[in-house]
């Protein structure tokens, strides 16, 4: 696990979206649950868009000024730290940091370069959580319809692994706009439900259920976040996604979540604080027996 940039306050150390930086062996339970975010700095597996690598450190270091309105408003999140190195250790890192979090009564919440980041913690979530559904922001649909049957996984078909698996009750895209994901193939009956609209009008069937929340960035226009690695036009505003994700975060219980596909630029880091702001909207603090 890496280390975080200093706090501005002089405080101590500041993690992701201002949450303040405590060692994954000291997370202990408390009255609220609450986000426990932690971070992968290398692309696990990257088949399409632009190389990621460090976006983990990027949106860390590039977030860290929200910690005012952290400390007001999401007192009790936190970060443990980021995971770096050999792809397949990390793999295996993602699931034994969300496990020891879960286990600690915290929301595990990753922050990662390519998409396929999300696998990993969704598989340990629905091993632990029955009737798990899994709902993801995204311009694409991740379903490899498009790709060469090599079987590997990676950011352009895990989806469709993950709803070949069985372990959720249902796979939700909201958001999808690529050209592609107008082909006959993905009209309804396949192995996603699509929402196309970004607005909690169209969420109404989530209402109840237990979520695990996926954050494409690049399911916002690329107005808003020019540094993404797939860019696709006419996306959601930052206002839009953050909408969704509060009425996710009133209506559902969510048991973890991911954000991924921002790429490092230094002269674009409010990308890491729109993403940061929506996934703070995402995980509310709340009693546990809520």
């Amino acid at each position: 696990m890496g280390e975080a940039p200093d706090d501005p306050d002089g405080t101590g150390r500041v993690g992701f979206g201002g949450a303040p930086v405590v060692p994954l062996a000291e997370l202990t339970s408390g009255p609220l649950a609450a986000a426990c975010f932690f971070g992968v700095d290398p692309d696990l597996s990257r088949r399409f868009g632009e190389n990621s690598d460090g976006a983990a450190a990027f949106v860390r270091r590039s977030s860290a000024r929200m910690r005012p309105w952290t400390r007001r408003y999401r007192p009790s999140a936190v970060d443990v730290g980021v995971l770096s190195g050999d792809v397949g250790d990390v793999v295996r890192g993602i699931s034994e940091v969300s496990t020891a979090v879960f286990e600690a009564g915290h929301v595990p919440v990753v922050v990662g370069g390519d998409h396929t980041v999300s696998y990993p913690v969704a598989v340990t979530a629905a091993a632990r959580h029955e009737d798990l559904t899994y709902v993801y922001l995204d311009a694409h649909l991740d379903l490899g319809l498009h790709l060469d049957g090599s079987g590997e996984l990676h950011n352009g078909n895990f989806v469709a692994a993950l709803a070949a698996g069985g372990a959720f009750r249902e796979v939700v895209n909201v958001g999808a706009r690529a050209w592609t994901t107008y082909d006959e193939a993905y009209d309804p009956g396949g192995p996603v439900t699509v929402v196309r609209d970004v607005d909690p009008a169209a969420l109404s069937a989530l209402r109840g259920r237990k979520v695990h929340v996926s954050l494409d960035v690049d399911v916002l226009d690329p107005v808003y976040v020019p540094n993404t690695g797939s860019k696709e036009p006419f996306g959601a505003t930052p206002e839009q996604v953050r909408c969704v994700m509060a009425w996710i975060a009133d209506n559902c219980t969510v048991v973890s979540a991911d954000v991924s596909e921002i790429v490092p630029d230094p002269a674009h880091c409010a990308t890491a604080e729109i993403a940061m702001r929506c996934i703070h909207e995402l995980v509310k603090e709340r009693k546990r027996d809520e």
